[in-house]
């Protein structure tokens, strides 16, 4: 019992965390999360929610990274494990493990399975990198304060990925 207690705790802290930061200046602000072992930033209001992974249904012929349908709250959502899509292998599944939802004006029900969040980050803090990115959907990276690199995760760009929209599996 003490473990949906502890869940819903965070949600509330998350939630609140999210209206206060919708409210002032959040163009320095985003959301981190881990995918496999790298950190990643996302824009607040490129994201509708964060929420804790429901019951997914496997779709047959589907690529591996592609984990299926889920169901929230009467809407049918697709899930990709972000790591897996990258070729980083497999998002274990476990209670840190979110789903990270685009926001709804990008027009797509699409779900990203992630490690874990990380909280509010402020990338004003950060030091921009010149690195050539790894992937197109990576519109910045950055240094934080410890030596920590973060990529900052543009879902336009990944939304219209042609590789992300194909999940039936090769032949």
């Amino acid at each position: 019992m003490s473990k949906k207690f502890n869940l819903r705790d965070f949600q509330t802290r998350l939630s609140q965390q999210l209206q206060a930061a919708a409210g002032r200046d959040t163009s320095g602000s985003r959301l981190g999360f881990r995918v496999g072992d790298a950190n990643w930033l996302v824009s607040l209001t490129d994201t509708e929610e964060v929420l804790p992974v429901p019951p997914i249904v496997r779709v047959p012929g589907a690529r591996r990274w592609f984990r299926g349908l889920a169901n929230i709250r009467g809407n049918l959502y697709a899930v990709s494990d972000f790591s897996d899509f990258m070729g980083q292998g497999a998002t274990p599944e476990h209670n840190e493990c979110r789903l990270l939802i685009p926001h709804r004006d990008f027009g797509v029900n699409a779900a990203l399975l992630v490690r874990g969040t990380l909280g509010l980050r402020n990338i004003g803090r950060y030091r921009p990198l010149d690195a050539v990115a790894p992937s197109p959907w990576v519109s910045r990276q950055y240094t934080d304060e410890s030596g920590a690199n973060w990529h900052d995760l543009d879902f336009s760009r990944l939304l219209a990925t042609p590789e992300f929209l194909r999940v039936e599996a090769q032949a």
